[in-house]
This record gives structure tokens, sequence and C-alpha cells, in this order.
């Protein structure tokens, strides 16, 4: 990646104007960041309610997070303790439920921002008095800091590794321009409506770390002591055991209810369902579906929502088998998801025929990939020249998604495919990503965005980089794709968001499987936890009822 021009300059050069064209390129897009915006954002820890201060909240996660540094880390349960560390500049208000759709987006350690009419430049002013964690100030040169580390080759504390993983969203980064103490200047190559929506957003994290701790701990010792201005603080991590983090009393936004958060990883799914039951966690992460019925009667709350993720597969374009369209139309038509949604998940999952996943401003319910049809499978196989049992590979999961892909199996085999299972936990999985075996078909994945750019993300990350497939897919799907990045206006956006999602399904370029709809599940005492139409919560509003 090139090197990014960073350099200050007067504020008053790029301000005049700007305002009109701001709220025609935002509309219905952003909220504009004002400041009765923040304010609301400030009171939101108390509007639920009377709050009862103190106590300790456990969260039981269904995997191992991952490092605790925002430009290096990946996965939601790591970006849903590390979110409580870092801020970004902008915030999502995860207050909302999740039948309003996506989440306003809302002031954060900026308290204000602008759009150019080009959808190129966006400049935000500070929120000033900040502090992280460890005293320093949060200012703009802060930020600069920040954004140099995997931006800039030259600077003295780049890091290749935080660059390649936030390459997809700063990758055409042309400057980042310090306007004065409080405010700073993004300028990207091209049009980036996306680019807010993107700031709070898990994976690609754009949370704002301390430069002196990165200067004291190291490129690898900041995720060992992770400090930012959010409002709980980093006290200890005792791997496969615990994080534990303290509350904040100088946050910005107040102090949270909440004395201390713990998360446990605990990926079995009957010890993490025991260990609710019996008191020892709070909240329970990845809700088993057959065990929603008897928590509700107990009184625990099983929160029914539709997050912003799904569970997917994604393609290894370089296995000689899927590299053949027919074969991955095969595969498709083959895979039972209605039955997989009723009978994996009890009917707590809805089947999903499309990679813009449900909760996506970009999600159209009458756009469908390929149809369950195991007659069809079977000829487009014996069409293409195959024999039964002559497709044959493997696919990889984590051991969450395990049961998930013993069904797929068995659908496969039905009509001739031959499938290997290979299942491990989610830290081994994942490592594995970045160099599939040549015998991997395919592989799982479980996320999405509340913005169609999800599409772009998932193409470059699973058909491009990953799948290698870009050479083999329709080559319409990689400038359809641009285009729709390109766009300066949301509804124009999102309709050529739309065209290049059809082609991708006409290519079966995806193959989603299911939405969720229980993911987390709280206990009585519980009180002023929210599931949003995200992937992730915000718990510094949640409070212990006594």
């Amino acid at each position: 990646m090139g090197s990014v021009a960073v350099h200050t300059q007067g504020v008053a050069a790029t301000r005049s104007g700007q305002g009109r064209r701001v709220r025609r390129v935002v509309t219905g897009l952003l909220v504009a960041g004002v400041a009765t915006a923040a304010l609301a954002w400030s009171a939101a820890a108390q509007a639920q309610g009377k709050p009862k201060g103190g106590g300790t909240l456990i969260v039981g996660q269904y995997q191992e997070p991952t490092v605790y540094d925002p430009n290096r880390q990946y996965s939601w349960e790591t970006y849903r303790v590390d979110k409580h560390i870092y801020e970004s500049l902008l915030a999502e208000d995860l207050s909302k439920p999740y039948k309003e759709g996506p989440p306003p987006l809302v002031p954060a350690l900026a308290e204000q921002w602008e759009v150019s009419a080009d959808a190129r430049t966006f400049t935000f002013k500070l929120r000033q008095g900040v502090k992280f964690h460890d005293g320093t100030d949060f200012d703009a040169e802060a930020v600069r800091f920040n954004v140099r580390r995997f931006t800039d080759p030259a600077f003295e504390f780049y890091d290749a590794r935080a660059a390649a993983t936030m390459k997809p969203v700063y990758g055409k980064l042309e400057a980042l321009k310090v306007l004065d103490a409080h405010t700073v200047q993004y300028v990207f190559k091209e049009p980036f409506i996306d680019f807010p929506r993107l700031l709070p957003q898990g994976n690609y994290v754009s949370g704002i770390f301390s430069p002196a701790a990165l200067k004291k701990y190291g490129q690898d010792g900041l995720a060992l002591h992770p400090t930012g201005t959010g409002p709980f603080k980093f006290v200890e991590r005792v791997h496969g055991e615990k994080t534990v983090l303290a509350r904040n009393d100088a946050w910005w936004g107040g102090k949270a209810p909440l004395e201390r958060v713990i998360f446990r990883p605990i990926p079995d799914e009957a010890t993490r369902l025991s260990a609710l039951r019996s008191g020892e966690i709070d909240i329970l992460t990845r809700v088993p579906a057959d065990a929603a019925d008897a928590l509700e009667q107990a009184g625990y709350t099983v929160h029914d929502s539709t997050t912003a993720g799904q569970l997917f597969l994604g393609w290894n374009f370089r296995n000689p088998f899927i590299a053949k369209r027919a074969v991955r139309e095969a595969v498709a038509a083959a895979i039972d998801r209605e039955g997989l949604a009723r009978s994996i998940f009890k009917g707590r999952a809805q089947a999903s025929y499309n990679i813009l996943n449900i909760g996506s401003t970009g999600y159209d319910p009458a756009q469908k990939d390929v149809a369950y049809d195991p007659a069809r499978a079977r000829q487009l196989l014996k069409d293409a020249g195959y024999a039964e049992g002559e497709v044959q590979f493997t696919i990889i999961t984590d051991v969450a998604n395990q049961p998930s892909i013993e069904w797929i199996q068995r659908d496969l085999g039905r009509v001739g495919i031959k499938v290997n299972v290979i299942s491990q936990e989610w830290l081994t999985y994942s490592s594995k990503l970045a160099n599939l075996a040549p015998d991997t078909g395919l592989f799982t994945m479980e996320w999405g965005f509340v913005t169609p750019y999800w599409l772009k993300i998932a193409y470059d990350g699973y058909v491009v980089t990953r799948g290698g497939g870009e050479k083999l897919v329709d080559p319409a799907l990689g400038p359809a794709i641009a285009k729709a990045a390109a766009q300066t206006d949301e509804r124009a956006a999102i309709a050529a968001w739309k065209e290049a999602n059809a082609i991708a399904q006409r290519d079966v370029a995806f193959l989603p499987l299911v939405t969720f709809r229980l993911h987390f599940a709280s206990a009585r005492n519980v009180q002023g936890f929210n599931v949003p139409a995200q992937n992730f919560y915000d718990l510094f509003k949640v409070w212990l009822q006594p």
C-alpha cells in the first residue's frame, strides 16, 4: 500500500459552503453530527429506567477472542469485548431495537462530521477533554498517529500486519489532514459514502488507541495492554478463561452502572448453557436452539432478534471441482436451507439465499440465489460429466458450526457428492483460512454488515483473496461492485449494489445458509441489555437488578 500524504493546514480553506452539500450527500445514510445528537449519546446510559450502580456482569462467549488490538483483531466475540475499551470517531446507537433496522450513526470521539458532495472528503470535529485510559490526551495528533500506523510505510510505528487488516477500508486513502488540534480530515481517492458507517464496525476496526501505549508496549504488546478511551478499562486476560474490564469513571459519556464486566469463553454449548442456569454467567452468547423454549419458561430472556450476521459458506475456487460453475450450482441446489433452519436451529433461524444479509440497507427478499432442488443438482453434475461419487471435497468449519456442516454433508451425499468434514476450535480454524488446502471446497464464515458495502468486503475477502476465484467468476462482477462502491448518492448506490448482487447470485459466488434469530439470552436480573440489528451490543447501559 502506498504512503498516505499527512500534513497540517488551516481549517477555513476547506469548510466554506460544505453544509449544504453535506445534507444532500448523507440523506438517509447518516444522522447529522450535531450537538443535540452528542447530548443524546451521553445521556443514553440513563434512558432505560433507573439503573442501579455496582456489580459485575459476566458474559459467556462461544469463542475465544483473538487479539485486543483494534487494527489486528477479527471476530465478533473479540469486538464485543474491545469495543468497550476502544472507541471510534463515530458510534452506532445500539439501544435501538432490531425491528427499527440498522442503528443510526451518532457522535463518539467526533462531535460533528461533514461529508463533501463528491463523497471523497470527510471532516471530523473531535470531542475535547477526552483522556485515554493511561491519562494521555486524545486529540488530532492521536488520530494521525493511529492512521499512519496502518497507512504510511515511512512512519516509525508503521505495522504491516495492521496495514493488511485495515486495507479494505483505508486502501484508497489519499491523505489524512490535521486541520487544527481538534479537527481531522480524511481524503479518499474515490467516492466512499460508506466510510462513516464502517468506522464503528467490527473487523477493520477504527478504534483509537493511545499512541503512548503503543510506544511503551510495542506492536505486539498493545493487544496485551489495550488502552483506549472507552467506558471500561482493561484489567487482565487469562487465555481460555476470562477477560476482565473495570469501569472507567472518567469516561466522557458518564459512569457506567456496572463496576466490572467479565467475558468468559465457553465453546461447549452444554457447558455454556449450564453456566447460565447455575448463575455463573449473566448473558449467554449463541443460544442452543433446542434450549430456547425451556429458558423462556424458566424466566430467562431469550432475545429474539435478527442481527446483521448470517452463516454462509465461502468457496475455494482453486479446488478443481469448485472451479466449475455447474458444481457450485449443484451444491447450492442440493442443500435444504429451509430444513437446516427448521432442524438444526429449531425454527429459530431463517433460511438465507442472499449474501446481502437481512438488516442491510441493500437487502431485498426478492433477490434469491439457487432454489432447493436435489433432482436438478444430480442433473447438473451429470451434464457436467461427473459420475456418482466423483465430486468430492472437504468442508472446514469451526466447532460451533459443525452440526450445520454435518447436515450439509448429508444433503450433498444424497446427490452423489462426497464430503469430508474437518472441525476445529475457532482460533485454530481461522488461522487456516489464509492458506486453504487443495482438497478444501468450502469453509464456514459468520458475519455481515448493515451496509451493502459488505458485498465488496465479501468479494475481496472470500472470492479474490481466500478463494482465488477472481478469474473464475463472471468477469462483470468485479466492475459492478466497483461501480456500486463509487456512487455518491445512497439511493443510486443501493440500486447498483443490487445489480452487482444479481451477478454474484447468477454465478453462485457465495453460498448463504441461515440468518440467526436468537443469539443472546440473559438472566432475570440483567436490565437494559438490548440486541440491535447489528452483530454486537453495548454494555455501558446495562445494570444488575439487586
